[in-house]
């Protein structure tokens, strides 16, 4: 069983106006798409695509506890969210008439101060059964860095492969634990180590080096790709083109099919890293994020092309 986890959930509105976008100007939406939203929740949505068991859990504000539950259900994920006296922040992607896309993300429960005792002891009720722990997004505002890097502890120590999808000092901390399954972006990456990735030798050489001491990183790249490394050796998977309107959750779906595809046997072939990057370009397909397309996912993941780029 999977369990994901969103501390810092959303309700993902897009909003196709009809003509380009431009600031000052006034654009009539032609169409709106609200689904719930948060990394670790579209984690969740792609790997019960995939007919896999999956668990949500997190946070959800009670003003939309019942929405986000229904809306999982039917989606075949299992909610299990902590509700919380707080509202749920609202995301809005705004896509042009010429595919240019400005995001506005709220501040995520900027009043709510981690209560650790029940947070520890909600913890303990998603442990038992889980085999594969998801951490996944941006951490609400009051939150310690440290928070990802205490609340995996007990995933871990009861044996469930743990992968990570943040950034900042958040990243940087829970990373301080060894073997985990990593997915920084390009941007997130420089900033974890702390200089900038101007070029592609450079980027190769820090997954090299931040694989060393875990069991997978990928580092998704936009519309270049995914880099995937396992220890020494690092892989490109090159996206297929596509006409992204929305590339709001791509990432998320890359980390579920990955997920999907790696565990039990946790082999890294290259169908594996193509099918994530083809999840990826797929969610680029579609507003916001609803279910994905799997029939797509696997007609675009034969047109990734998989190169070992490093290796001794």
């Amino acid at each position: 069983m999977h369990v994901t986890m969103t501390l810092n959930p959303a309700v993902d509105v897009t909003w196709q106006v009809r003509d380009v976008l431009r600031i000052g100007a006034v654009h009539a939406v032609g169409q709106e798409t609200r689904t719930p939203g948060g990394k670790g929740l579209n984690v969740a949505k792609m790997l019960a695509a995939q007919g896999r068991e999956v668990v949500a859990g997190g946070l959800v504000g009670q003003n939309q506890a019942d929405w986000f539950s229904s809306m999982l259900r039917s989606m075949g994920v299992t909610p299990r969210l902590l509700s919380v006296d707080h509202d749920t922040r609202t995301n809005v992607m705004v896509t042009g008439a010429d595919g240019r896309e400005m995001k506005f993300n709220q501040s995520g429960f900027p009043d709510l101060e981690p209560d650790w005792p029940c947070l520890q002891k909600y913890l303990q009720s998603l442990v038992s059964g889980c085999s594969v722990a998801v951490f996944s997004g941006s951490l609400p505002a009051r939150f310690p860095s440290d928070t990802y890097a205490r609340i995996m502890e007990p995933f871990l120590k009861a044996g469930c492969a743990v992968a990570l999808d943040t950034a900042g000092e958040a990243l940087v901390r829970a990373a301080r634990h060894p073997g985990l399954i990593l997915k920084p972006n390009r941007d997130e990456l420089s900033g974890w180590i702390g200089q900038p990735l101007t070029d592609d030798a450079s980027l190769i050489s820090a997954v090299r080096a931040l694989s060393a001491r875990h069991e997978i990183v990928m580092v998704s790249d936009g519309s270049v790709g995914a880099y995937f490394a396992q220890g020494r050796t690092v892989w490109l998977a090159r996206a297929p083109d596509v006409r992204a309107v929305d590339t709001t959750g791509a990432g998320d779906a890359l980390l579920g099919q990955f997920c999907s595809d790696y565990f039990p046997d946790r082999k890294l072939t290259e169908a594996c890293m193509a099918r994530a990057v083809a999840a990826g370009a797929a969610a680029c397909e579609q507003y916001g994020t609803p279910l994905p397309d799997i029939a797509r996912i696997a007609e675009l993941s034969a047109y990734v092309s998989v190169e070992r780029v490093a290796s001794d």
